[in-house]
């Protein structure tokens, strides 16, 4: 009965930890958009309300939906499935923005203006280069998205002559 009692919060946490990551770990490429999307919505419902921890949070989810689970499905994800992820990718990265430019002015009014000039000179080396590599990987993927459609559309005229 003792040996009972030590493995119950054990045997419970494990079964709340599956149910959990079955829930946030993609097991297919529909549910890996879906919950993306899922995860984009309430990022764009609730960014505002974000602490400083909330960003580092939704960041780290962000990273393995572009990182990780992206590579585990890219190649099996349709071409509407990959322009709604690099849609989401968009949206993401604009509401990130945009907070950030908020928190920064809102944080930042009462102070002077020296204090002012070293943050966003902070933001200008530290963080705007990335975000921009980002911006640049959503656009380059948009045109080799583009691209695709339009052999595909070239190779069924051909194949219909």
């Amino acid at each position: 009965m003792h040996m009972k009692r030590k493995s119950f919060p054990f045997i419970s946490f494990l079964i709340l930890s599956i149910a959990l990551s079955s829930c946030l770990i993609p097991s297919s490429p529909e549910t890996y958009v879906k919950n993306f999307s899922r995860f984009v919505g309430d990022v764009e419902k609730n960014g505002e309300k974000f602490s400083l921890s909330d960003w580092q949070y939704a960041n780290k989810r962000y990273a393995r939906y572009i990182g990780e689970w992206y590579d585990k499905f890219s190649g099996d994800l349709t071409v509407e499935q990959q322009s709604e992820v690099r849609n989401l990718k968009i949206r993401y990265l604009t509401e990130r923005g945009k907070n950030r430019f908020a928190r920064f002015f809102k944080n930042e009014l009462g102070k002077d203006l020296d204090e002012i000039k070293d943050d966003v000179q902070h933001y200008l080396k530290k963080e705007l280069p990335q975000d921009m590599q980002e911006l640049g990987r959503g656009a380059r993927e948009i045109g080799d998205s583009a691209k695709k459609v339009m052999q595909e559309i070239i190779r069924d005229n051909k194949k219909k002559e």
